[in-house]
């Protein structure tokens, strides 16, 4: 099992189980939550499972009103929320026609994390391995997902929290994963962070934060072919320097 898939089974232990879990809001603020196969119900609005949808189609569930049907709210495997679904959507250069299944869900939940910066720079080493920059890199994950608790005592999104609180307490939400357990899997993603992209038992991975730099071959050839051509042009000193491009 990868690094990568340790991680979110510990760090979503308290979130959701599969690609088809959601939850969703009916009238007021009452929430309901479903886990595919053992517990709750699924969004009314949804007629087979989440996954087969569209991205479009779960934007345009999210975007509804809570009165009638209801508003369908945190999704998938990662509890992606509308605001969040739209960013990963922008970030990740994907289409409204591009299935919201298992291949796209775990490119957006790997986005959640690289695209911060106390996380990029730990996992990938960019940084030294401290207990300040990890507790940094695990107050970011406690800020993506509610049920990680925080690494110490600190100001939330409503209140002033003691360690492994969850970052939205005062809100409603309670904090089911203890930050230690976190930071170990944060330590385990640094140590095996040349092999976060590519092929992984979660699915294909390519990280913007891992990808190199690289000049177009046919550019070079160009450049290559100029400098020569130029070279041979030059027949004694004094005289013009004759660049053609053909």
């Amino acid at each position: 099992m990868s690094a990568l898939t340790n991680f979110f089974d510990v760090t979503l232990a308290g979130e959701s189980k599969t690609y088809n879990d959601h939850n969703w809001y009916v009238t007021g603020k009452k929430l309901k939550g479903y886990i595919e196969g053992k517990f709750g119900t699924q969004y009314t609005s949804l007629t087979k499972p989440l996954s087969e949808y569209t991205i479009g189609e779960v934007k345009k569930f999210q975007a509804k009103s809570r009165s009638g049907s209801g508003q369908l709210w945190a999704t998938g495997r990662y509890q992606i929320i509308p605001t969040t679904l739209i960013g990963l959507q922008k970030s990740l250069k994907l289409s409204d026609s591009t299935i919201y299944n298992k291949e796209t869900q775990d490119k957006m939940g790997l986005e959640l994390l690289t695209e911060r910066k106390a996380i990029n720079d730990y996992i990938y080493a960019k940084i030294s391995d401290t207990k300040e920059n990890l507790e940094s890199a695990a107050l970011e994950v406690a800020k993506i997902w509610s049920s990680v608790g925080v690494p110490f005592k600190t100001q939330g999104k409503y209140i002033y929290l003691d360690k492994n609180q969850s970052y939205y307490s005062g809100g409603g939400d309670k904090a089911s994963e203890l930050t230690e357990n976190v930071q170990e899997q944060l330590k385990e993603l640094r140590k095996n962070k040349d092999n976060l992209t590519g092929e992984s038992s979660i699915g294909v991975f390519k990280s913007k934060s891992t990808k190199k730099s690289s000049i177009n071959t046919g550019v070079i050839v160009a450049i290559i072919t100029i400098c020569a051509y130029v070279l041979l042009s030059q027949t004694t000193q004094g005289k013009k320097i004759l660049i053609k491009f053909t």
